[in-house]
């Protein structure tokens, strides 16, 4: 089985099945690769199962990046647009606005410093998806979990959320599209 090993100060051993089911391993700085390597044997069933919960979920997945929608440079446009204009619906002020490739998530906020951070794929999303992230990570700002309160504060901005919550859902392969770009 191929897995790429990812060592940090952490004290525990972990094992994540990206979106795209590559297999990632999380290890402590000296742990013995032989430990690691029994560690993998003994989750195998487990990541079998999860490789094939992704691949029966996602059975065709394209082979490059569809077309963005949004001309050079429009997508930062419109996503600045998009979160000057939830900003005042939603009643917060953001101190910054950041598109970058992340391979995990499709936004990011730090409600301290009113921070948020976008995911570059979002450009090769429908708009509605864009406009749902930035709800989601705007809405932290008011309600810095995902609690009753939080969701219903999305809920509120977009009754729809759901349905472009799932069809972001379904793009997850997106996430890990852009490495390497």
């Amino acid at each position: 089985m191929t897995y790429a090993i990812n060592r940090s100060r952490r004290k525990t051993l972990a094992v994540y099945v990206k979106p795209d089911g590559a297999v990632e391993v999380r290890a402590p700085l000296k742990l013995a690769k032989s430990e690691i390597e029994r560690f993998i044997v003994a989750k195998s069933a487990w990541i079998a199962k999860k490789q094939a919960q992704i691949a029966a979920r996602q059975p065709n997945l394209p082979r490059e990046l569809p077309t963005s929608e949004y001309a050079n440079g429009e997508f930062e446009r419109v996503t600045h647009e998009l979160v000057k204009a939830w900003e005042s619906r939603l009643g917060v002020s953001v101190a910054f606005v950041g598109i970058r490739k992340m391979s995990t998530r499709w936004g990011s906020c730090t409600a301290k410093t009113r921070r948020i951070r976008l995911n570059a794929a979002l450009e090769y999303c429908l708009r509605e998806c864009l406009e749902y992230v930035v709800v989601h990570e705007l809405a932290h700002l008011r309600e810095n979990n995902h609690s009753p309160r939080f969701w219903s504060i999305v809920a509120d901005a977009l009754p729809d959320y759901k349905a472009r919550q799932t069809r972001l859902k379904s793009l997850s392969w997106l996430l890990n599209g852009l490495r390497g770009e």
